[in-house]
């Protein structure tokens, strides 16, 4: 815009001088203003193509004839500069160059003719110059050194824009390599964080096994001795000795629910719900089925989390070894007193093998598996069912919330296990 202007001023400069030479504002006057603003608007149109500066040369070839169009040569000028700025980088360069190489005189003619109108105000000034004395003389004088001027300024200005739209080119590509390094630095804070509370999670579930293993079962053993020890007191009538040992029994009974809730605990939280369906999903599935995990459950007790995981990697399983289907879509619902799974894929079970014969060994596989299913969802207290749906299989499971709502029903299984 600033280039634009400043030709506009010089436009506007030359319309006052030619007023004032010619005693007023003439049609010759205002033809040569639009002829030079026709030109110098035809050559920022066509720049930098090498025909942009031939309007403002045929102008300036015109001012040879009408000495008030003189007054308009260092506006032609500054364009013809602008020209001149632009084509030599686009221009002079490359094509020339390269079409040097294959005929030196052929590529220096046309570099000659691309360039050449830039110099014609040069002719009308130095005629003008020659031909005439006294105040035209000096009027022609005067308007050759600004032409020259306006030349250099309009070639720093083409040299400027052309430097501007290099650095505006670094600028973005620097700012879309920042753009890159700062999502890569997010992705790698965000594996980094991730990595750190899968850590955190995995190191409470040792801890809770190692109490459970360890201490768990020392106490345990501690509690039997107790109550055998208060078996044989009863049996030979000392009282001290059995209530004594029933107030030990007492607080170990205690302790040992103190540390299973303990132990629940830190199990629970150190289960990831979202890590594990993600990765029973990812490792059944092995690349050759496509899943589609929709998960509504944000927290489940360690034991649903484990029978999930398990029931989804079996299906998926079975829907690689036994089906034909590409994609399986994984459906996880938290709702106010169930946990449900359903998992349904788009292929049929493959009925026969490309030779006619039944698949007997795997259809055994398979009732295996959907009786293990059913088993692991039975021992929660939930159910699983299966079979055709919509052009594929489907498997449905549903957990109940109530025995998780206390720790109670957890101790009753516990205390089977210890004593069974």
């Amino acid at each position: 815009m600033g280039r634009i202007a400043g030709w506009l001023v010089l436009l506007a400069l030359g319309t006052l001088c030619g007023s004032w030479y010619g005693s007023g504002v003439s049609a010759t006057l205002i033809a040569g203003l639009l002829a030079s603003l026709a030109a110098g608007a035809l050559c920022e149109w066509l720049l930098p193509a090498p025909g942009s500066m031939w309007g403002g040369a045929l102008v300036s070839l015109l001012a040879m004839f009408i000495p008030v169009w003189l007054f308009f040569l260092p506006a032609l000028a500054f364009e013809a500069g602008v020209g001149l700025g632009t084509m030599v980088p686009a221009t002079g360069s490359a094509d020339f160059k390269n079409t040097q190489a294959k005929d030196s005189v052929l590529a220096s003619l046309r570099q000659l003719l691309a360039l050449l109108p830039a110099f014609f105000w040069l002719i009308p000034a130095i005629t003008d110059l020659i031909l005439f004395r006294g105040l035209t003389q000096g009027y022609a004088l005067l308007a050759l050194l600004t032409s020259a001027l306006t030349q250099g300024g309009g070639l720093a200005c083409a040299h400027l824009a052309v430097a501007k739209g290099r650095e505006w080119r670094i600028e973005d590509t620097e700012r879309y390599r920042i753009r890159q390094l700062h999502g890569r630095i997010n992705d790698l804070d965000e594996e980094r964080a991730q990595a750190t509370r899968m850590a955190h999670l995995s190191e409470r579930t040792r801890i809770a096994r190692d109490i459970h293993d360890n201490v768990g079962h020392q106490l345990t053993r501690a509690i039997m001795q107790i109550q055998a020890g208060r078996a044989v007191a009863e049996s030979k009538g000392d009282q001290a000795t059995e209530h004594m040992l029933d107030d030990v029994g007492k607080t170990l009974n205690e302790a040992m629910t103190t540390i299973r809730r303990s132990v629940h605990d830190l199990e629970d939280e150190g289960t990831d719900f979202a890590s594990q369906m993600e990765e029973a999903s990812s490792e059944a599935s092995m690349g050759r089925l496509k899943v589609d995990l929709n998960n509504g459950i944000e927290t489940a007790p360690a034991p649903v989390c484990r029978c999930l995981a398990t029931i989804v990697r079996e299906a998926l399983t079975n829907t690689i070894r036994h089906s034909s289907a590409k994609s399986a879509q994984v459906v996880l619902r938290d709702l106010p007193a169930f946990w449900q799974m359903v998992v349904q894929d788009d292929g049929g079970s493959q009925q026969s093998q490309p030779d006619g014969t039944h698949p007997k060994e795997p259809e055994l596989q398979r009732g295996m598996g959907l009786a293990d299913m059913e088993a692991r969802a039975r021992a929660l207290g939930g159910t699983a069912n299966s079979g055709p749906n919509r052009q594929g299989w489907k498997v449905f499971v549903s957990l109940p919330k109530e025995p998780w709502s206390s720790h109670s029903t957890d101790e009753q299984v516990e205390d089977k296990k210890v004593m069974a």
